[in-house]
This record gives structure tokens, sequence and C-alpha cells, in this order.
């Protein structure tokens, strides 16, 4: 009985040590079956996944590259450049654009922002123009500047070369008003020749016109951007006596004068203004 108790004794102490042994392969079993169920459920084996990585640090790189080259290139375009001219004369002072061609084009309707307007070619000029009363809703108003709320049915040049003619047609409600301008070089004409101005005006005939309106204003003006002094004729204007309006002088084209020559019975009255800026004119008037 003493030796079956060693033995139960043995029996006792040596089994304790196999379940740990057990425990333990299942316990690193159940790892790989989580490892493996886990790549089985994301679909990446060790491989892919670093492939995958590879492609994302690549990816970033090339979109890091594209972004600092675009703040480059916008960087670059702000910063203002040396542009060196061209290593040659300026076109208008070639040869052939120069004596009998630019005379020719110093006097022109250079005046595109007025329904008529005469100056030269340079910066400051004698300026001639033209303003009219116009009728819109019953009431007078001033033209002078092309705008869209005068409400003209025409205006514009149907004639021009550009050099020494031109001629136009404006239809202002009632009133057409027909404009010409021609240029001419004779002897005694001093630099870009002479030039004239012709105005026509016709009224169709209306109910208005006849209750309110029996004749037309309009306002032909000259004035010098130098500010050189304009002279008048004389205090009381005879067209029958003398065409002259107006003289004066200036440094580009010596003395000059302006004539008014009317093919029918016209009523002239006129004035003086001084001012230092030529926009206003419209207003003055």
């Amino acid at each position: 009985m003493a030796g079956g108790g060693r033995r139960s004794a043995r029996s006792r102490t040596n089994p304790p040590q196999m379940p740990t042994k057990t425990s333990l392969s299942v316990t690193q079993g159940s790892i790989r079956r989580t490892v493996e169920i886990a790549a089985a459920h994301f679909g990446l084996s060790t491989s892919d996944l670093k492939s995958y990585l590879n492609f994302c640090i690549l990816s970033f790189l090339v979109i890091f590259f594209l972004i600092y080259g675009l703040v480059n290139t916008v960087e670059e375009n702000q910063r203002p450049r040396v542009v060196t001219p061209f290593p040659a004369p300026k076109l208008m002072d070639l040869p052939m654009f120069q004596g009998d061609h630019k005379e020719s084009l110093y006097w022109g309707t250079y005046r595109p922002h007025v329904y008529f307007g005469v100056r030269a070619r340079t910066p400051r000029s004698l300026v001639a123009g033209l303003m009219w009363l116009g009728v819109k809703d019953g009431r007078y108003y001033m033209r002078h500047v092309c705008q869209d709320s005068d409400e003209l049915s025409k205006y514009g040049w149907t004639q021009h070369n550009g050099r020494d003619f031109g001629h136009q047609v404006l239809v202002d409600q009632d009133m057409t008003l027909a404009t010409s301008f021609v240029k001419t070089k004779g002897e005694g004409s001093g630099y870009g020749g002479d030039w004239a101005v012709r105005l026509g005006v016709q009224n169709e005939e209306s109910q208005w016109n006849n209750q309110m309106q029996s004749s037309e204003y309009l306002f032909f003006y000259l004035a010098d951007e130098d500010g050189n002094a304009l002279s008048l004729s004389k205090d009381k204007l005879d067209i029958s006596e003398s065409s002259l309006l107006a003289f004066g002088s200036r440094l580009d084209i010596g003395d000059w004068q302006l004539h008014l020559k009317p093919k029918d019975d016209l009523e002239v009255h006129y004035s003086g203004f001084r001012t230092p800026h030529i926009h206003n004119l419209f207003d003055l008037v």
C-alpha cells in the first residue's frame, strides 16, 4: 500500500505539467489562425502589403513634386519680368512713314467717343466737334458723346477712306443730320493741309414739330488743348459781311482761321469759355 501511495503521488505531481504544454501550443495555434484569418479578411499577404506601402509612398512623392512645381510656377509668374526691347527703330520712325505720308494723316476724325469730332495726330491739338439739341419724350436733350441712352436710330460713318474724306448719317427721332469731312492740300496751306466740315439737317414733319419746334439748334465748337487763346472776329457776327468766325496761332501749324459759309439762312450766336479741361465742354455749353 505504501508503494502504491508513492505511485499515486508521482501520478498527482507529473500530470499538471502536461496541460501547460498543451495550453501553450493551443495559444500559439490560435495566434496563427488569427493572423491567417485577418490576412484572408483583408485579402493581403505580406508581399502584397509591402507593395501597397511602396505604391502609397511613391504616389505621395509624385503628388508632392507636382504641388511643389505648381507653386514655383505661380511664384515665377508673379515676379516682374525684364522685357528687353527689340533692337530696331519704331515702326512709325521708318522713312516710309515720314514726310508726306505723315503730314497727309495729320488732321482727321480721330475722336471716336463723340458723334462728330476733328483733331490732329498730336497729344495736345486744336480740336473741333459738334453738339445739337435732340428731342426725347417731348423734352430737349444735348447730344455730344456717343451713348446708348440717346437712343439714336442710326449713327456712324457710311463712307470713310481713313485719310481725307468721310460721310456719316445720324438719325435722332424726327431729325436726320448728315456730316461730311474733307481735307485738301494746296498752295498756302499750313502743315497737314486745310479741312472742311459740311453739316446738313432735315426734319420730318410731325405733330410735335408743328406745335413746338420750328428750327434745329447746332453747336459747333473749337478748342485748343494747349491753352492758346482763341480770337473771335467781332462782338456781333454778321455772316453777310464776313465768314471769319475765329482765328489763332499754334507752333505745329502756324496761323489758322475758321470760316463759316452757310447755304441757307442761319441765325448765329457764339460764346467763348476758358477751362483747364476739355472734357467738361458739354457742361459749359
